[in-house]
């Protein structure tokens, strides 16, 4: 992945960060895959998406296996009503179930996790059969594999 299509992805509109680092974890290809930034990518093309989470403001989950934020391939967020930070989706809300519906069907999407409110059974569906209940607070996990 191009530092030019990482630059273009952290500077969309629809990229939002709570976090300077989660940022600068998207920049590099030390510590994001291309998996990750093109899944990314499709997905804030369409969904403006605020981020909780990359890889140097996550735990250690390296235990997890390949696919986890230690190993550069998953990122936690929350989908926007609009693309201005904070403006979060009600986990009830039918374009959330969109949101989770058109993320499993990015080519690198290997898995979502729905942590706190969520995780719901609606929820659950939308997000497809990679779909787990995720630690924490309220957050969208997403794992990608490498095209």
């Amino acid at each position: 992945m191009s530092i030019e299509a990482r630059q273009a992805l952290v500077n969309s509109p629809n990229t939002i960060f709570q976090a300077d680092s989660q940022r600068a974890d998207l920049l590099d290809p030390a510590l994001t895959q291309t998996g990750l930034i093109a899944f990314l990518q499709v997905l804030c093309a369409k969904w403006p998406v605020e981020f909780t989470a990359i890889k140097s403001d996550h735990h250690d989950d390296s235990a997890l296996g390949l696919h986890c934020h230690f190993n550069g391939y998953a990122a936690d967020c929350w989908p926007l009503a609009s693309a201005k930070a904070g403006d979060y989706l009600d986990a009830g809300d039918a374009r959330f179930q969109e949101f989770l519906a058109d993320a499993a069907t990015i080519v690198t999407h290997y898995q979502t996790g729905l942590g706190g409110s969520a995780y719901t059974a609606t929820n659950m569906t939308a997000a497809g059969p990679t779909a787990f209940e995720d630690d924490g607070a309220d957050h969208v996990h997403f794992g990608a594999v490498n095209p």
